[in-house]
């Protein structure tokens, strides 16, 4: 078993998080990869380091998640010159779904005039949200 546990943070954003096709194991698998690119922009470990920190017994088990992910194209999976897997996520929320997707104009002003200090307003301003409404299946 692996004596030291990374302390990064792991990322699973909604739209690995709510994918009906992948597992729950592939899914948790995708938060590693994401914690472990951090550290060089890309996971670089092994089948064995995912067996021992998991406790999987099977490295066919750890395969299959990685192919999951990488079918669902949230992770490129590229081998070295020495055989050496490297994955880097792919993935990112506004290329799999409109929620919280926009265009970026290339005037940086344009892009943040919500944010903008002279457009506040002073007070508490209410909006009404649809009950109805469910914004996963817009994904």
């Amino acid at each position: 078993m692996i004596s030291e546990k990374p302390n990064y943070y792991a990322i699973i954003p909604a739209t690995v998080r709510y994918d009906k096709d992948l597992s729950p194991n592939a899914k948790l698998l995708y938060g590693e990869i994401t914690a472990l690119a951090n550290a060089r922009g890309y996971c670089w470990a092994t089948n064995k380091y995912f067996k021992d920190i998991y406790g999987i017994s099977s490295d066919r088990t750890i395969q299959n998640l990685l192919k999951q992910l990488n079918d669902k194209k949230y992770i490129e999976i590229v081998l070295d010159n020495n055989n050496n897997r490297k994955s880097f996520i792919t993935d990112t929320p506004a290329k799999k779904c409109g929620v919280g997707a926009q265009k970026f104009s290339e005037d940086p002003a344009k892009n943040c005039v919500h944010n903008n200090i002279n457009n506040n307003t002073p007070g508490i301003t209410t909006i009404e949200i649809d009950d109805d409404y469910n914004w996963l299946e817009d994904c």
